[in-house]
C-alpha cells in the first residue's frame, strides 16, 4: 500500500508558476531567496493519507500566482477514471470513463459542487487497484488527469489537483502565506463504493459533529404558500411523532407574496406570509418541545431588493444577479447583525442556508479564495457566539455538499428531488465521498385512503411520495422502502402531517423512535456498498460491536439475497437467534429473504 501511495509523490509534485516562473521540485520542501513551499502529510491506521501545505512569499517583493495545483504521478498503464456529476435534481450522478487523453472536472463559481463533485477516482484496470484524491477545496477548483508521454514510447498517468486557473492572478504579498491544495487520499480495491469506510471512519475520528436530529421543514408542504394557520397546524403533529426542530422555510421575508424578488431584504413579512406573528409561531413549537429554525439565503439579493438602494456597496454583481461581498468588512458585519438580531428575537437553534445562484466571474481574479476564507471565518464566529446552533447546508438541494463544507456545517440537504428511489441513488453516490451523517433523509409523503386493491394486492392504504422537488410527479412506496430510506442520515419530514392517515403516522413515530433508540449507532458507523446493481442495493452500517445491512429491492426476481458482510474473521456473531463465526460470515456470507419489488430488509449481525 504505501509503497503505491509513496510513488505518487516521487516525481515533480507541484504546478505552480507565475512571477516567478515555473516551479520544479520533488520536494515536499522548497525555500529560495523569494519563496518557500511546505507540505505535510498525516497517515492514519487505514492508510488513509492527508496533505496539506503551503506557500509563503519572503521576499520583499509581490508574487503573483497564476497556477496552484498539486501533482501525482500515477506511473504507467491502463486507467479508467469516475467521476460525478452535480445538476439541480440530478445530484451525484456518477461515472467510469475510460483515460485515452484527459479527463478533467472543475467548478468555476462560488458554490462548491455546482456541476461537478470534488474527488476523482482512478483505477488501474491491469492491477483492479486504484486511488480515490478528495479536495477540500476552499475555491474554484479542478481536479484532472492525463496520459503524458515520458521516454519516447512510453506514457504515465498524471493527476493535477487544486485551484482552477481560469481567471486566476492572485498576488502574494511579502511574509504573506497561502495554503496550497488540502487532499485526502487512499488506494481501494473495491470499485464499487472505493473503501468509503475509511473515509467515513477518518471524518468520525477526525471532525466533531452535533448529534443527528430529527427535523420537521415547511418547504415541501405548501412551498413558499405559508399562513400563521397552516403552519400552526403542522406543529402539534410534528412533535407527536417526535420532530425535536421545526423549521420555517422561505416565504416569511419580504412584503406582499412575491417573496422571490425581495431576497436581500431580511424583514418579516407583514402583509403575507405569518403577516408579522412569527414569533407566535416560535413560541408554540418551543411550547411542544422542539426548537425553532428558519430559512436564510443571506449570499445572494434580488435586483430589487431594498438593501441594493441603501448599501449597494455591499454587493456585487454578475450576470444582473447580486451577490453580499463578504471579503468586505461592512458587509460581514452587516449580515451578521441580521443573522444575531433574528436569532435572539425568534430564539432561533437552527438555520438553513441556502444558496440558489452561482457566480461565475471572480473579479479579485482569485478563484473566490477571499470569498471563502472570508466566509469561513464569518461560519466559525457564528458557531463560536451561538455553539448550539445546528447548521444545514443547501444550496439548491446539493450544490454544496462535499466534504470542507461538512467540517463547518452540521449536515446536508440531500436534494430537491425527494423522491426516496432517486433519494436513495443520491444518498448511495454520496457515501463514496462523504459521511453518511452528513447526509439528510427526508420523508415528502401523503396518504390514499380506500384505495380499491387489484390482483395479488391486499392493501387498502398506500403511501405516495413526491417523485421530483415539485410534487408534479408521484410515485407510491412501501413502508419498508421509506424506513430503510429514512435511516443512516439525519431524518426530515417535509409534508401535510395532517393529510397523513393515522396508521401512516404511527409507522413514522415507531420509526423515529426507533432511530433516537439507535442513534448512537448510526452516528458513528461507518458505511459500506455491499452490491450494487439494477435489481438490488444493499448497504452495511459498522461499529466496532454491531453490523446493520439494509438490502434495497427494485425488480427483482429472487427470494433471497447473500451478502458478504466486511466483518473480522476471527469474531464470533449472533445472527437471528444463531451464533455464527466471523470465518463462517466471510466464507458463506448470510442469506437474507426478500420482500419483493420496492421494499426494504434489515438484517443485524452483533459481536458476541
Amino acid at each position: 500500500m504505501k509503497n503505491l501511495i509513496e510513488k505518487l509523490l516521487q516525481d515533480d509534485i507541484w504546478n505552480i508558476s507565475g512571477s516567478i516562473g515555473k516551479i520544479h521540485t520533488d520536494k515536499l520542501e522548497c525555500r529560495t531567496d523569494v519563496y518557500e513551499i511546505k507540505a505535510e502529510y498525516s497517515v492514519d491506521i487505514n492508510d488513509v493519507y492527508h496533505y496539506c501545505g503551503c506557500f509563503r512569499n519572503i521576499s520583499d517583493e509581490k508574487i503573483t500566482l497564476n497556477c496552484l495545483k498539486s501533482k501525482f504521478c500515477l506511473g504507467g498503464g491502463e486507467f479508467e477514471v469516475y467521476t460525478q456529476y452535480n445538476g439541480w435534481q440530478n445530484e451525484n450522478i456518477g461515472k467510469w470513463q475510460e483515460l485515452n487523453t484527459e479527463i478533467s472536472v472543475s467548478t468555476r463559481g462560488i458554490r462548491s459542487t455546482y456541476g461537478a463533485s470534488p474527488f476523482m477516482a482512478i483505477k488501474n484496470r491491469q492491477t483492479g487497484r486504484g486511488i480515490v484524491f478528495h479536495l477540500l477545496s476552499d475555491y474554484a477548483w479542478v481536479m484532472q488527469v492525463r496520459m503524458v508521454p515520458k521516454d519516447g514510447e512510453i506514457s504515465v498517468g498524471e493527476i493535477e489537483i487544486g485551484v482552477n486557473s481560469e481567471n486566476f492572478l492572485i498576488d502574494v504579498e511579502p511574509k504573506e502565506s497561502i495554503n496550497t491544495p488540502d487532499i485526502i487520499f487512499y488506494e481501494f480495491t473495491n470499485d464499487i463504493d472505493f473503501d468509503c469506510d475509511k473515509l467515513h471512519k477518518y471524518y468520525i475520528d477526525n471532525y466533531s459533529r452535533k448529534s443527528m436530529p430529527v427535523v420537521y421543514n415547511t418547504w415541501l408542504c405548501r412551498f413558499d404558500k405559508i399562513s400563521f394557520e397552516n403552519i400552526k397546524n403542522q406543529i402539534s403533529r410534528a412533535a407527536q411523532i417526535g420532530s425535536e426542530y421545526f423549521v420555517v422555510d422561505a416565504g416569511w421575508f419580504g412584503t406582499g407574496k412575491n417573496w422571490g424578488t425581495q431576497r436581500g431584504d431580511w424583514y418579516e413579512n407583514e402583509t403575507g406570509g405569518f403577516c408579522g406573528r412569527m414569533k407566535e409561531i416560535s413560541d408554540i413549537v418551543r411550547a411542544n418541545s422542539m426548537k425553532f429554525g428558519l430559512w436564510f439565503e443571506i449570499e445572494s439579493a434580488s435586483a430589487e431588493a431594498n438593501i441594493l438602494k441603501q448599501h449597494k456597496e455591499y454587493f456585487v454583481e454578475s450576470n444582473g444577479l447580486y451577490f453580499l461581498d463578504f471579503t468586505s468588512k461592512a458587509a460581514r458585519e452587516y449580515i451578521y447583525d441580521v443573522l444575531k438580531r433574528f436569532i435572539e428575537k425568534y430564539n432561533i437553534e437552527y438555520i438553513k442556508f441556502d444558496f440558489n445562484q452561482d457566480v461565475d466571474y471572480d473579479n479579485n481574479h482569485c478563484a473566490y479564495t477571499k470569498y471563502h476564507k472570508a466566509y469561513r471565518a464569518f461560519i466559525k464566529k457564528l458557531k463560536r457566539d451561538y455553539p448550539d446552533m445546528y447548521m444545514e447546508n443547501c444550496a439548491s438541494g446539493g450544490m454544496r455538499m462535499d466534504l470542507r463544507n461538512a467540517i463547518d456545517f452540521d449536515s446536508f440537504w440531500l436534494s430537491d428531488n425527494q423522491s426516496p428511489y432517486e433519494g436513495i441513488r443520491i444518498f448511495k453516490e454520496g457515501i463514496k465521498r462523504l459521511p453518511p451523517q452528513c447526509i439528510e433523509k427526508w420523508a415528502v409523503i401523503n396518504s390514499i385512503e380506500n384505495f380499491e386493491p387489484s390482483c395479488y394486492c391486499n392493501e387498502t392504504e398506500k403511501i405516495i411520495s413526491t417523485n421530483d422537488g415539485t410534487w408534479n410527479s408521484v410515485v407510491g412506496v412501501h413502508q419498508s422502502f421509506l424506513k430503510g430510506f429514512l435511516s443512516g442520515g439525519p431524518i426530515g419530514i417535509s409534508c401535510d402531517l395532517n393529510a397523513l392517515s393515522n396508521k401512516l403516522l404511527a409507522e413514522l413515530t415507531e420509526h423515529i423512535a426507533m432511530f433516537k433508540r439507535e442513534r448512537e449507532f448510526w452516528q458513528n458507523a461507518v458505511c459500506n456498498i455491499l452490491i450494487d446493481t439494477e435489481k438490488i442495493l444493499a448497504l452495511e452500517y459498522m461499529t466496532e460491536g454491531r453490523v446493520k445491512v439494509i438490502v434495497y429491492t427494485y425488480k427483482v426476481s429472487q427470494e433471497s439475497v447473500y451478502v458478504y458482510p466486511k466483518i473480522d474473521a476471527n469474531d464470533m456473531y449472533h445472527y437471528r437467534g444463531k451464533v455464527l463465526s466471523g470465518s463462517e460470515i466471510v466464507k458463506n456470507g448470510i442469506e437474507i429473504k426478500l420482500n419483493g419489488n420496492y421494499s426494504a430488509v434489515f438484517a443485524e449481525l452483533e459481536k458476541c
